[in-house]
């Protein structure tokens, strides 16, 4: 599983910028960074190397889940289908 594009997307909210914005700092297309956050492309390394000067953290932090994640991971995997709709609803709002 490739996360590094959630957590683009997830620094990217937090700064709350735009996908423009964002696309251009990493000199990508908008299109291709929708892609990158919704994990239907992994990013280069060029990319990730960008992403990290632009948000202010180690390229290795696109590439390693947290222990807390992890464990969530592996509860939601255990999850009926019902119930993983119940928790993204909740997460949403």
């Amino acid at each position: 599983m490739s996360i590094s594009g959630f957590k683009i997307r997830a620094l990217r909210l937090h700064h709350k910028m735009k996908s423009e914005e964002c696309a251009s700092k990493l000199d990508i297309t908008t299109t291709y960074l929708s892609l990158i956050e919704n994990g239907k492309h992994t990013p280069s390394r060029k990319v990730i190397s960008k992403a990290a000067r632009l948000f202010e953290v180690p390229p290795s932090y696109f590439l390693e889940l947290s222990t807390p994640l992890r464990e969530a991971i592996e509860v939601c995997s255990n999850l009926e289908d019902i119930e993983k709709l119940y928790l993204s609803s909740m997460l949403l709002k």
